[in-house]
């Protein structure tokens, strides 16, 4: 009840605010704050690892993926939220085209040089709603991890859903992690929290179709949707 209450009553973050906290974050200690699971000494061989971890476990590895998709050779894939490359680097090595996408330019930058060697990845720093340099209706996958829990408010939510549903193409599939679990404002990591009964209700306001959700009331609370 006093977190609701403070939620309401603390202002959310302005995306200037959030772009300014994550460009300081990412010169702070990229790594650690993409993934703070390994801590603030986290290597590069560990957040390495995580990537290929999570790619063969979140994308590899999801029969909804692989039965729309069938396979990803010929695909382009969108990542919201690509922070330094984490999965990035695995998408790339698997799709014929990623669009990585952050609101930190920070980010962007230090992710551009670590993979630069790899060729087929288009590094953008965006404004935190929309994707620019990307086409209507010409990426088969959206993908998002650990990002959307930390957008500030739901209109910016809703802004990047409107965005996924003008670049995604007839044919492909969205699966974007949210966040299921409230938490308080006084947090760094503050996003706000959804129900399945809400989501689907806005998904199905922008013309999108609820395929499945997975870890409702959960701190990761997936949803995978097509146009």
């Amino acid at each position: 009840m006093l977190r609701s209450m403070a939620n309401f009553l603390i202002p959310s973050e302005t995306l200037r605010a959030s772009k300014n906290k994550w460009d300081r974050l990412a010169l702070q200690n990229a790594r650690y704050f993409v993934l703070t699971d390994f801590g603030e000494k986290i290597t590069e061989e560990e957040f390495e690892e995580s990537g290929e971890k999570d790619f063969t476990e979140l994308i590899a590895g999801d029969e909804i993926l692989a039965h729309r998709l069938v396979d990803f050779k010929d695909k382009t894939v969108l990542e919201i939220g690509c922070g330094i490359g984490r999965i990035t680097k695995f998408l790339s090595l698997r799709f014929k085209k990623v669009f990585a996408v952050d609101i930190s330019a920070e980010m962007i930058k230090a992710g551009s040089e670590r993979l630069q060697n790899l060729a087929n990845i288009t590094f953008i720093a965006n404004d935190g709603e929309r994707y620019p340099s990307i086409e209507d209706s010409t990426v088969d996958f959206v993908f998002s991890y650990i990002v959307f829990q930390h957008m500030p408010d739901k209109k910016i939510i809703l802004e990047n859903l409107k965005e996924i549903r003008r670049v995604l193409a007839p044919h492909g599939v969205a699966k974007i992690q949210l966040r299921g679990l409230p938490t308080s404002k006084y947090n760094w990591f503050y996003g706000p929290s959804f129900s399945k009964d809400e989501i689907e209700n806005i998904l199905g306001s922008l013309g999108l179709k609820l395929i499945k959700t997975e870890g409702e009331k959960q701190r990761y609370f997936w949803i995978w949707f097509s146009k």
